[in-house]
């Protein structure tokens, strides 16, 4: 059995089932994503913002970074943070029409392929506290596995933010799975300084009060330019709390190659990590090639590979 973790519906649902049906896989999970760029007129939150993306060593060290993430036509004399990330969700929304994805949306497409689709809600925690009630009570009520969540085009950091403790709550009283995003992600958020509430670190606290399962997506360890960027912490709270998962997607190159393996083997063992493709997101990849990558790896042993591919993640999941 080969379970993918990690599917975002951004495309036709009937794609994705063949993307399945060609890679082996018999179960997806698929993510709802709930984005809102009124945030982006919380003062406070952009301040926050502001200071991160300034106070940069990234953008003074890295030569090229601000063309390849903003272009050439984006110049300083007309620039503001603001300006940057309303670009980005601008840019977001043409090329990913379907980039915010409803709990009800999800739900359709799960209850027409429960045989094959595991859906998992969303919640924007920077919302009214009336939307937030109604959204944990739609994934109640549409009987979703758990809630994916992202710290960084959510624009919240979970141990400031008071309404993420009202998730955590949900989480543990409903049994919920939450996947958590850690690590840098596309555009601005490639800038880790502008990522930086999506370091595991920031967990901790959160951890220290709640326990249910959370799954870190990306293992801390996605960047364009520095991949496996928050690895060892995401590794440390998974050695520190043994409901602590974490999945393989989009960072797969950087978390099967030989020392890291070892390191997590090692560390706390492969009965935690999952599958996940992150479809079809990751750019030059599908699902059957991220399948491929982990039953060819020369590092890991067949036991350890039927554990990724599946077995972990049908104990977690419960099917």
């Amino acid at each position: 059995m080969i379970i993918d973790f990690h599917i975002h519906p951004l495309i036709e649902v009937d794609r994705i089932l063949r993307e399945m049906d060609r890679a082996g896989v018999d179960y997806g999970v698929i993510l709802a994503t709930d984005l809102d760029e009124s945030v982006l007129n919380n003062s406070k939150i952009m301040s926050k913002m502001e200071k991160r993306f300034y106070s940069s060593i990234t953008l003074m060290c890295t030569p090229g970074l601000w063309q390849s993430i903003f272009g050439r036509d984006v110049g300083l004399f007309e620039f503001s943070v603001k300006k940057m990330f309303e670009r980005f969700f601008e840019e977001l929304k043409a090329s990913w029409p379907q980039a915010r994805i409803t709990n009800r949306e999800v739900w359709e497409i799960v209850r027409r392929h429960p045989d094959r689709l595991i859906g998992f809600g969303s919640v924007n925690v920077n919302r009214s506290p009336a939307e937030i009630e109604k959204a944990l009570t739609e994934i109640k009520e549409y009987g979703f596995k758990g809630i994916k969540m992202l710290p960084t085009l959510q624009f919240f950091n979970p141990a400031e933010n008071k309404n993420f403790r009202k998730v955590c709550e949900f989480c543990e009283k409903e049994r919920k799975i939450l996947l958590y995003h850690t690590g840098c992600d596309p555009g601005p958020f490639e800038i880790p300084e502008l990522a930086e509430d999506a370091n595991p670190c920031h967990l901790e606290p959160i951890l220290e009060e709640y326990e249910f399962p959370i799954v870190l997506a990306h293992m801390g360890s996605y960047s364009r330019i520095s991949p496996g960027i928050w690895f060892h912490e995401a590794l440390r709270l998974m050695k520190k709390y043994d409901f602590v998962y974490a999945d393989i997607s989009a960072a797969s190159g950087f978390l099967l190659q030989e020392r890291t393996v070892k390191k997590i083997r090692e560390s706390v063992g492969m009965e935690r990590l999952l599958f996940g493709s992150d479809y079809p997101v990751v750019f030059a990849s599908d699902i059957m090639f991220e399948v491929n990558f982990v039953k060819r790896n020369p590092h890991l042993t067949e036991e350890e590979k039927e554990m990724i591919l599946g077995l972990n993640a049908k104990e977690l999941l419960k099917i």
